[in-house]
Formats: C-alpha cells, sequence, structure tokens
C-alpha cells in the first residue's frame, strides 16, 4: 500500500501523519508533500519536539507535490477541503480525499504555539487510527 499525506508546506501537518503511519504500519510505503512546499525545507521544530516527545522520527525534508507522486500514490489524504479541491484540480484523480472521517479540515499549527502542534498530533492520531488501524 502506498499513502500519501499533502498539506501546504510539508513541515508540519502531512510530515507528522507520514511518521505516525510509518510507525503503525512500516511494511507500507508511506510519504508526504505539499503543495506549496519549499522543496528540501526541514520540519518545523515544534512538529520535530513533538513527535520525538511521541517516540517517533523527525528526519524529513520538504517535498513540493508532483504527478508522479500522485500517480503512484495508492491513496492521497489531505488536510482540507482547499487542499482535496488543488489536488484534484491540478491532478485529477479519484483517489484523494480527506484525512478526516468526519470531513473537516485539520487546522495547520505554523507560527502556533507548541500547544497548537500537540492539538494537531491529537487530531492526526485520532484520525489515523481510525482511518488505518
Amino acid at each position: 500500500m502506498k499513502i500519501l499525506f499533502v498539506c501546504t508546506g510539508n513541515t508540519c501537518r502531512s510530515p507528522m501523519a507520514e511518521k505516525m503511519l510509518q510507525w503503525f504500519k512500516p511494511d507500507w510505503e508511506v510519504a508526504s508533500a505539499g503543495l506549496a512546499a519549499q522543496t528540501g525545507s526541514p520540519m518545523s521544530l515544534q512538529s520535530q519536539e513533538v513527535l520525538q516527545e511521541h517516540g517517533l522520527p523527525t528526519y524529513h525534508v520538504a517535498k513540493l507535490l508532483n504527478k508522479d507522486m500522485v500517480v503512484e500514490a495508492d491513496k492521497i489524504f489531505v488536510m482540507t477541503e482547499q487542499h482535496r479541491r488543488a489536488v484534484v484540480d491540478k491532478f485529477p484523480n479519484k483517489k484523494t480525499e480527506l484525512i478526516s472521517p468526519y470531513d473537516f479540515d485539520v487546522a495547520d499549527p505554523y507560527g502556533g504555539s507548541k500547544a497548537d502542534y500537540e492539538y494537531t498530533f491529537a487530531e492526526l492520531e485520532e484520525m489515523i487510527a481510525r482511518r488505518f488501524l
């Protein structure tokens, strides 16, 4: 199974989701990318701190979403409805959906407090558990 998580900059939400699912499903190919990512950027420091506190790996380099990633993925999970529309508009496909099984957006913690990142981590953890475990 090849899963791709997509957010805006690929430094907060999608890398956290990627690291979580890789931990739970080590035999799957899990990746992440951003719609406006600056390729090569590191994961945000707060995302790294939160992952580290949960015993998850923190190495990550941001990647800009491209057609090959979309084609190769079995399923693509996005953080917001705006992301879903952008992915489908740019790379038409029927495999892109919100990570939330409740169809709500995952808030972007970028620039927020550590508590914002912890909240996002908890949201993603619940969503990944409901979808994949």
